[in-house]
Parts: C-alpha cells; structure tokens; sequence
C-alpha cells in the first residue's frame, strides 16, 4: 500500500474510486462470453440491485411503478428537455456542469417559476449531501405546482442519505452505475410515478431489442459488484485519509471537504492508488 500521502494528492476535480477490481470487470467483459438478457429481466435485476442499498434510505420508493432503462442520468435528463425543451424546465444553482455547458442558468430556490418542471441532482456534488435548501424547495415546489425530477447520479457513491419520495411533487427519479468508473457503459433506471411518452418510454416499450448489448454488459456489472461497493471497502480508508490530511468527511466517498475555505474536493484518485498499490 502507498504509505505516504500529502493534501497535493487531492484534486479540484471529483474523479471516481476507479480501482484494478472496477476496471479488470471491463476487460472481464470483452474477452467472456454472455447469455442474453431480455430488457424486462434487466429492469427486474437493476431495480432490485438499486434497491438493495444498506446504508442509505429512500422511503416512498414503491410510489413509482412505472420503471424503464436509460443510458446514464445525463440521458435521463435529456428526455425530460427534449420533452419540455429548454425554456421548459428549470434548475437550482449549483447544478451538473452539463447545464452550464448548454448556456442554462440555476436560481436560488424562492426564483423558481409556477408550473415549470425541476430537474434537482440530490445527492449535489457541492453540498456533497442533500442540498441545504431542500425542505424549502419542496414547500416552494408544492405551492407553485411545480413538478421535481431527481436526478441521483451520485447516489451510488453516498452513505447516511435520507429521502422520502412520497412527496406529491417528486414525479420521477433516475439512478446509474456510472460513478463505479462504469463511465463505458453507463446504464440505468427511470422510476415514474405515471409513464408518459419521451424518448426513454419510446426506447423501452417500444423497440424491442434496441441496446441488448449494453443492457447484458449492466446485468453482468451488476452480478459482479456489490450495491455499496466503496463505501463498505473504502470507508475506513476514507476516514483515515480525512483524519491525515486534516479535512472534513462528507457523505461521498470521493470527495472531502477542505477546513480552510469550505471547498469540496476529490479524493477518489488517492482511494485508488492506495487499492492498486496494496499488496
């Protein structure tokens, strides 16, 4: 194991845990030989891995029954703009880069506007937990007719996050494997309260066996790693690096806080080069 470390080994940018055992699955992929897996068996095995979390709690999941397979939550988000349009949705400050990139700007919670959609990533990588203003964004949302669709990308890498979905507002929500360096194939799960017709209903129900290859590369990502993989290998690594380098824990494996100006910070590369370098 790399026996010394030093606050120069953590980085602006928030990389994932990508270890040998992450990344030889890929490899494990490419040179096997797989058994076909149909799209309903793939929603089943999915869901109840996402489910599956120990350490993490989302109450009111069983409110959304209506389930189907995106690639990756940045897909999930693109059917819900290619359904509203830009103009037609809506999103809080310190967002995914990706809006900014688009030319969206986020509001403070009370700027949001009556009877436009909200897209709301929760866990947020800035807060590195569920945003401050959450509870706010919830009455905000209830009073203005506001539907809320979640995007939870960085579930996967969270612990101690508590949701309750059955808020009448929260319409729809999207979970992917792609923060366990599974950036290559980053399928997922949509859960809707009522299905409605978008580019994701039109993938699933109505294209037969479209991304059968992708969707039996996820069944065998999700045979091989276990729900709460880097926490429940990393976490007392974690907690080791935070007590050494003097910086504040956080609720995502990758990524601290510093005490000095309050800035989150990614420790994934370092996580991974202790891994690689273990005996």
């Amino acid at each position: 194991m790399k026996k010394v470390f030093t606050k120069d080994d953590l980085t602006v940018k928030l990389y994932p845990v990508a270890d040998s055992f992450l990344t030889n699955l890929r490899q494990k992929w490419y040179e096997g030989t797989h058994k076909l897996i149909d799209a309903d068996t793939f929603i089943h095995e999915a869901d109840t891995w996402f489910r599956s979390t120990k350490i993490n709690t989302l109450d009111n999941w069983n409110s959304f029954g209506c389930v189907d397979i995106i690639m990756g939550c940045t897909h999930y988000i693109e059917s819900l703009i290619l359904k509203y349009g830009w103009d037609g949705i809506q999103i809080l400050k310190n967002e995914y880069g990706y809006y900014g990139l688009m030319g969206k700007t986020g509001v403070d919670a009370d700027q949001l506007q009556p009877n436009i959609p909200l897209i709301v990533s929760l866990p947020n990588f800035a807060a590195a937990d569920i945003r401050a203003d959450w509870n706010e964004v919830l009455k905000i949302c209830e009073e203005r007719n506001i539907d809320i669709h979640i995007d939870f990308a960085w579930i996967l890498v969270a612990k101690g996050i508590e949701i309750d979905l059955g808020h009448p507002n929260i319409k729809s929500f999207a979970m992917s494997i792609s923060k366990y360096n599974c950036h290559w194939n980053r399928i997922g799960l949509r859960w809707s309260r009522q299905r409605t017709m978008d580019s994701v209903t039109i993938m699933t129900k109505y294209y037969g066996d479209v991304n059968s290859g992708i969707i039996n590369c996820g069944s065998f990502l999700l045979k091989n790693i276990p729900r709460d993989y880097t926490w429940n290998y990393y976490g007392n690594i974690y907690n080791y690096v935070c007590k050494e380098l003097d910086v504040h824990p956080t609720k995502l494996i990758n990524v601290v806080r510093s005490k000095i100006d309050n800035k989150v910070l990614g420790v994934g590369n370092l996580l991974t080069s202790l891994y690689n370098g273990s005996s």
